[in-house]
């Protein structure tokens, strides 16, 4: 633990930096994905190993009941000492190192610097037995990491983690096949609907097809050569784009009777959510990217250190969805 960083630390450049990456303050940040880790981890214990198949929706059971300061403030606020020891931001943590602040002959947290909220009474320190309480959450989360292929020097980072842990299917918040199966849902609706009669598709909905020309904004095109940067974050950001044409696109067509989205309309804005999942990985990666001093020599190696296989399982996906939606698009317009 760095803890001598702390005398001349820049804790307002330390601060900005984390604003500026990600929109809020480092205990808020801390707060955020040290809750994902405390609810992965919750979920797993209730139901470990036990496979998920065919789950739609999100079956959430009872949470823990943690004690005042320790559960998931005490995740965060080991997250967010960690990284003010190192000058890192939140995510760059490595998660092996969060585990000697847990240790019980380590020297407690409260005798440290504490995020305001804590020195102003908001949250729960925490004792030294509930700090200790939590290093198997933690602890868990680094021996969780399964095998992929990743290269030998890449060390798991909290934001890595946390990626993963989002686009993990057998929990309830990395439910993300269930999003992908309700847009599949949608059409398979709307072709009822369509042979029995009961929906005669508009002459804009029949044109959507020409309208969002999907065949011709590929999603799974690599980089230019020259670019140099990995294929992944240029994809994962296209999807994610489209899920603002989709749903704009899904705004403008007929409505039922009841005011709600017909079925086409039912169709992209499935599909927009599906994509739309895919922002938040995108977005800091490609931040990652972007913040490395120079252009890494092996983009591809770097994707595999930054992009858990969860992650690009979830993007190919979704790419195939929106091939199929694609399909359905055309088949509105030519039969």
């Amino acid at each position: 633990m760095n803890v001598g960083m702390d005398v001349g630390m820049d804790v307002d450049g330390w601060e900005s930096g984390h604003r500026a990456a990600y929109g809020c303050g480092a205990w808020e940040r801390a707060c955020h994905q040290g809750g994902l880790l405390v609810a992965w981890h919750e979920e797993q214990e209730r139901g470990f190993g036990i496979p998920a198949p065919g789950r739609f929706h999100a079956r959430s059971g009872p949470r823990a009941k943690w004690p005042w300061g320790s559960g998931p403030h005490t995740v965060a606020l080991v997250l967010w000492r960690t990284a003010r020891d190192a000058g890192i931001l939140v995510d760059e943590v490595l998660l092996a190192d969060t585990l000697p602040y847990c240790d019980p002959t380590a020297v407690p947290l409260a005798a440290g610097p504490l995020p305001e909220a804590a020195r102003t009474g908001g949250i729960g320190v925490g004792s030294a037995a509930s700090v200790a309480g939590i290093r198997h959450v933690l602890r868990n989360h680094v021996a969780a990491e399964l095998p992929q292929p990743r290269p030998a020097e890449a060390r798991l980072t909290l934001g890595y983690r946390v990626r993963e842990v989002l686009a993990t299917p057998d929990w309830e918040r990395g439910d993300w096949p269930a999003t992908l199966a309700l847009a599949r849902q949608a059409m398979g609706r709307a072709d009822d609907r369509r042979e029995r009669g009961t929906w005669q598709p508009t002459a804009r909905e029949r044109s959507t097809w020409t309208r969002l020309g999907l065949d011709r904004k590929r999603v799974g095109e690599r980089a230019a050569p020259e670019d140099r940067a990995p294929g992944w974050p240029a994809r994962a950001a296209r999807l994610a784009d489209l899920a603002d044409v989709l749903s704009t696109d899904a705004d403008t067509l007929p409505r039922d009777g009841q005011g709600d989205p017909g079925p086409l309309a039912q169709v992209l804005l499935a599909a927009a959510h599906a994509c739309e999942g895919l922002r938040t990985g995108a977005r800091e990666v490609g931040r990652l990217w972007a913040a490395e001093p120079h252009p890494p020599a092996d983009p591809d190696s770097w994707e595999l250190a930054h992009v858990p296989g969860a992650l690009r399982a979830r993007t190919e996906e979704t790419d195939d969805l929106l091939r199929t939606v694609d399909v359905f698009l055309w088949s509105l317009t030519y039969n």
